[in-house]
């Protein structure tokens, strides 16, 4: 059992990591954003997963469910609002088609 939660905490931690190089390394803000994101999610489940089955007790338990949990809300969430002001406010360019503009009717191309 200890062995199961030490390597969930390891790739945990690795998870993260990866994600903050990404965040440096990847380059515009779409896909920053999708590292700070996704990343950091799957590792703190790991993290906590590891920490619960490591500790034991039912009151870990119930707080690192808790952490998850606001985790899984509150990181997705918040990176969404960061792209989406980011979109409003900068405009940046665009990899593929922009599905957040403005609608053009058939009419008004003339």
């Amino acid at each position: 059992m200890d062995l199961v939660a030490h390597t969930l905490l390891v790739v945990g931690a690795l998870f993260m990591v990866l994600a903050a190089v990404g965040v440096v390394r990847f380059g515009d803000i779409y896909s920053r954003l999708h590292a700070a994101a996704k990343g950091p999610a799957l590792g703190v489940v790991l993290v906590g997963a590891g920490a619960a089955m490591s500790i034991r007790t039912v009151q870990a338990t119930v707080v690192v469910i808790l952490v998850i949990v606001l985790q899984l809300i509150g990181g997705p969430v918040g990176t969404h609002l960061l792209g989406r002001s980011v979109y409003r406010r900068i405009r940046p360019p665009l990899m593929g088609p922009d599905e957040l503009g403005p609608v053009v009717d058939a009419e008004d191309v003339d």
